[in-house]
Formats: structure tokens, sequence, C-alpha cells
């Protein structure tokens, strides 16, 4: 019997800190999202939705053939802006502490990928956030980088003490690690047995420059609503319907989603099927969605229509009053 792979997935956010930092490269990014097997109107249209961290994994290793930059992960880190991380961007923006801002990590971290686990580890002077592989998932270790990269500037932003220590990282030593020292400006050790960022403990409750305790309780319940909404879907769901929107307009059969989660198309079926799903409903949803979005465009109905596989823009519409309650003029007049 099959057994399903659980694939992990990543903020549709974070491919495109990727494609912004290959831009000064002189890479035809877009070229390489394609290529990983992400769509980059399908990214910009919901930078909220969710990609397979596999997708993510393919990117990194072209972006670092094409860029020859074996650091590139870090300049992503460094480089990003708060917003591609979306709610957890808000939550270190208005981080009231350091302290503030370990405790969102380790609790929402699965809002960025799915494909680590994140945990604190102690000792007499410093807190350490560490970065844990889960079993089955293949990450590259720039995307280690970036993340480390990432929270090292916005903690250098926010607060002009720092507060890190030491870093630590499991990938081997790089042939030139000139760029991890100068970047992450923290000692850095290559080969550990973990990656763990190392705070000082004295600085964890040092007010940041841009705490705010209303907003950041309030950005809170938004990632608690969304923690919620992530898991109360099931992880095979999850994976297909990442997927699906990482193909953009073109759509998979089954066949194709069962390849992709090593599975047969019959065990898939029936698994679907145990889940109260199927095929067909996961194919509607995803039009659902994607319709929401060209929509919101401004695409003319027919193109719409045609992209999403309808005969003609009346049974598109149909559809649409189906899935929105209302006509795709009026959604568009709403939105606007």
């Amino acid at each position: 019997m099959a057994t399903e792979r659980m694939a992990s997935t990543t903020v549709a956010a974070w491919p495109l800190a990727v494609l912004e930092t290959l831009n000064g490269y002189g890479v035809d990014g877009p070229a390489l999202l394609t290529q990983a097997g992400l769509d980059l109107a399908v990214l910009r249209a919901n930078p909220g939705g969710r990609v397979p961290t596999d997708a993510m994994t393919r990117l990194w290793t072209l972006a670092i053939a094409k860029s020859d930059d074996p650091a590139m992960g870090l300049r992503v880190g460094k480089t990003s802006l708060p917003m591609h991380l979306r709610v957890m961007g808000l939550l270190i923006q208005t981080a009231p502490t350091l302290g503030h801002i370990l405790d969102v990590a380790v609790r929402y971290q699965r809002l960025i990928s799915t494909g680590v686990m994140v945990r604190l580890q102690q000792r007499p002077d410093a807190v350490g956030l560490e970065i844990c592989y889960l079993p089955d998932v293949a990450l590259h270790p720039a995307s280690i980088d970036a993340f480390v990269a990432a929270h090292v500037s916005n903690l250098r932003r926010l607060s002009p003490e720092g507060g890190v220590q030491q870093v630590m990282l499991q990938r081997s030593a790089p042939v030139q690690a000139e760029p991890w020292r100068q970047i992450l400006d923290c000692p850095v050790t290559f080969d550990q047995p973990g990656n763990i960022v190392w705070h000082h403990r004295d600085r964890l409750d040092t007010p940041l420059l841009l705490g705010d305790a209303g907003l950041w309780r309030q950005h809170d319940a938004l990632a608690r609503q969304e923690l919620e909404a992530l898991d109360a879907t099931p992880p095979l769901i999850q994976t297909l319907q990442g997927i699906l929107r990482a193909q953009g307009d073109v759509l998979p059969g089954l066949g194709e989603l069962a390849a992709a989660v090593a599975m047969s198309e019959r065990s898939l079926r029936r698994r679907l099927s145990e889940l109260d799903s199927g095929y067909r409903q996961l194919v509607d949803a995803w039009r659902a969605e994607r319709a929401g979005q060209l929509v919101r465009s401004g695409d003319s109905l027919a193109e719409v229509a045609h992209r999403l596989g309808f005969s003609d823009a009346s049974n598109f519409s149909k559809a649409f009053r189906r899935w929105y309650g209302m006509s795709p003029d009026s959604y568009r007049q709403q939105d606007g």
C-alpha cells in the first residue's frame, strides 16, 4: 500500500523575496520561478497563500547556480521586507521586546514554513532560537541562511544594541565564510549539531524602537486565527492546494497530483474520500480562488473564463455567482 507524502508548504511571499534579490544579479528571475514549478502571477496575486517547500528548494538550487553566489540566501534574508513574512512581519515590527520576537518565532513559524520546527535553547548567559529540520523534508542550506539573516537584520533594525551573541549553523563551512560573518555581524561557526541563533539573555526585556503592545496584541490575534485555519486543513489537502496554486493556470490531473505526493491515483482518490474531499472539490476550490484573483486584476471575463477552462464567459459567470454570491462585475466594483 502506498504511503502518502505530507509535503511541507511555505508562504507564497517568500519566493518573491528571492525574486527581488535575483534581479540584482541580472538573472531572469521569472524564468527561474517557472523552472522551479512556481507561477509569478499567482504569487503576486496571493502572497499570503502557500507553495510547496519542494518548489522553494528547487528555486534555491537554481538561484544559487545562476547567480554563482553561495551566500545568496544571506542576501535574500538581509534585504527581505517584513511583509515577506506576512503577519509574522507585523508581529516583529510591533514587538515590545526581543523576548516577544522569540516567542512569536516559536509559536508561529509554521505560518512561514511547515518544513522546519523552531524551539528555544537555554544557556546561562543566552537564549537560543533553534531551527530544526524535519524528517523527509529536503531543505537547501540557503533557506536556513535566509531565515537567520532575516531574523538578525530585523533585530538590528529594531534595536541599536542588536541582541545576537553567536550563530551556529549545521551547513558545511563555505570556501569563503566572510559573507556570513559580515552580514550576520557576529561570530559564526559551521558544521554544528544544530542551527541556533544565540541571543544575549540580559537584552531580552530591552524595549524595541517600534514596540507597540496594543498593535502587537492585535497582530497576535490575527496570527492565531491564521494558524488555526492552517491546522484545520488536513496536511494532505494543504499539500495538494499548494501544488495547484504553484501551477498557475495549468491544471494538473489526478495522476500528476498523486505522483507529487508519492501515491497511486487509486490511493489518493481513497484518501481524499476519507477526508470528505476529492479531485473535483480541490479543482473547484482552486478555480474559485483563482477566479477572484483574476477578476480583481481587471482581466476580461472572456479571458478569465478561458484561463480557468470554462467554455464561455456565461458559464464562468454562473460558477462565479455560486462561489461568491454575486456577479464578477459586482465583485470587481466592490473590490475597487
